[in-house]
């Protein structure tokens, strides 16, 4: 009787732990780049809980970020710490801009602070002449839906 009571007690408990822990649900594929012809543009994206709108959280800029390209290397070696190609940070609006990094597949790191994200990019003169990349590094829900998002825009 008393084994019984300790489930029905301990049951709850063990579903909210477990549900209540933020667990990332999405494994983004690896490999597949975003095609540019060069790195600039605006970071964007903050924790909004449910209300993940794209427009709202487009809203929000990521003001003095670190962007770090990586040459790519996949599988990476989780022992070795690679060192960062190029570094630059955002302005206060979000803005930023990669200069002399060349032709080549790289993975983009953002650090926003509170909120990551990383990207596999190629810089190419086979795409569309760039003008601008918008960045969003808010986290997605658990459908993988939301945040993670990367936007060319290229010159007409």
């Amino acid at each position: 009787m008393k084994t019984r009571k300790f489930v029905l007690h301990a049951a709850p408990l063990f579903l909210l732990l477990v549900l209540g822990t933020e667990t990332p649900a999405c494994t983004w594929t690896r490999g597949y780049f975003h095609q540019v012809t060069r790195l600039n543009g605006r970071v964007v994206g903050r924790s909004l809980g449910s209300f993940q709108f794209q427009w709202l959280r487009r809203m929000y800029s990521v003001g003095n970020g670190e962007l770090l390209i990586y040459n790519y290397n996949q599988p990476s070696r989780w022992h070795s710490k690679a060192l960062a190609i190029s570094v630059t940070r955002t302005n206060s609006v979000g803005e930023f801009e990669f200069k002399g990094v060349q032709e080549g597949h790289y993975l983009l790191v953002i650090d926003g602070g509170r909120i990551h994200d990383a990207f596999d990019v190629e810089i190419t003169s086979k795409a569309k002449p760039t003008k601008l990349i918008l960045i969003d590094i808010s986290p997605s829900h658990p459908d993988c839906t939301g945040g993670h998002e990367i936007e060319i825009t290229s010159q007409n």
